[in-house]
């Protein structure tokens, strides 16, 4: 079986390139995506029955009515959307990246397959980076995001944060997102977590990849434990990622014995403040009694201006706490004898 080949046509030959350009990044090599810059040309390519699914402006309509086994998507510059596949219907001017998701959502796996990413897979096995510390507001977050951007850089990269009370979407800007980190795991616990239901969930920054997190504290632990490593490894696994940094919040409880040591390095932000660093050597020493190697273990001090914790994910990750993360990744040697892709 050949490639899901993607059709799209508009009026601005520029906005169908760019469109275009986007799905060709987002899915590599998993999808065939043609643009089309002439009615006639379309017209011919539906004729013969060459693509699965089009996307195109309301002016080319009667074109592809009667087309047997193809996901027509108009696209709206009215303003309105209808995600019925039978009139299928997005916004055109939105982000790429809400088109894509949308369309996701329309064709889902009937018209991609359960496992249509398949294709995208690591050279090399992922890497687990975790980030864990007993401080509240020491910039973890916006740490680990900078991380998985500039991880991103090599290789497919997903940042999760397992936090209680997160304040990744604030700190994105990110509108309500189509799934969360809880309803992944109720696909995963029921055995039905594909690629394209994972996608559909996954959002965007960078070239980087991360899950909106759970949207009660409750729903992170599932049974009263928290999720294991068998989950994780899964959305790696499933997502095709190279590395994986993941936001293992305050709460440590019943992390120890999975998720911790999965973690190739396990990043602790201290301050210099009263009380702080005793509470940093306890839960130092807690993790050494537990049975984890210290060689993997990395504690650090963060100034108060390089936490962030005042700043969107843009500007902390172009700021010092960007410069603080890529210093700590080549120190660890997470980026040494990488090329950029």
């Amino acid at each position: 079986m050949g490639r899901i080949c993607i059709g799209i046509y508009d009026r601005e030959c520029g906005y169908a390139r760019r469109l275009a350009g986007y799905i060709r990044r987002r899915c590599e090599d998993s999808l065939e995506v043609r643009v089309f810059t002439s009615e006639q040309t379309l017209k011919e390519c539906l004729e013969g029955g060459g693509l699965d699914c089009l996307l195109a402006g309301e002016t080319v309509r009667n074109l592809w009515i009667g087309c047997e086994n193809l996901l027509a998507v108009r696209l709206s510059e009215e303003g309105k959307e209808n995600l019925d596949k039978k009139a299928a219907c997005i916004e055109k001017y939105q982000s790429a990246e809400q088109i894509w998701r949308k369309l996701l959502r329309v064709g889902g796996e009937e018209l991609f397959g359960a496992g249509f990413l398949s294709s995208v897979q690591p050279e090399e096995e992922t890497v687990f980076i975790g980030i864990c510390s007993p401080l509240h507001g020491c910039g973890k977050t916006r740490l680990g995001l900078s991380m998985s951007r500039l991880l991103a850089e090599y290789g497919k990269t997903l940042f999760v944060t397992l936090d209680e009370f997160s304040c990744l979407p604030a700190i994105l800007g990110e509108e309500t997102p189509e799934a969360d980190l809880s309803e992944i795991y109720y696909y995963y616990s029921q055995g039905s977590l594909s690629q394209t239901r994972l996608q559909m969930a996954l959002c965007r920054w960078g070239k980087a990849e991360y899950l909106a997190p759970a949207r009660l504290p409750e729903d992170l632990y599932p049974e009263g434990k928290p999720y294991g490593e068998e989950f994780i490894r899964c959305l790696a696994g499933t997502a095709g990622c190279r590395y994986l940094v993941l936001d293992l919040g305050n709460s440590v409880r019943g992390k120890e014995s999975s998720l911790f040591s999965m973690c190739r390095k396990l990043y602790v932000p201290d301050r210099e403040m009263p009380g702080e660093a005793l509470r940093t050597e306890a839960f130092l020493q807690w993790l050494e009694e537990t049975g984890l190697p210290g060689g993997r273990v990395e504690r650090f001090v963060m100034e108060k201006s390089e936490t962030g914790w005042y700043e969107t994910a843009d500007g902390a990750y172009s700021g010092q706490l960007g410069a603080v993360a890529e210093r700590l990744l080549r120190r660890g040697g997470l980026m040494e004898g990488k090329e950029k892709e």
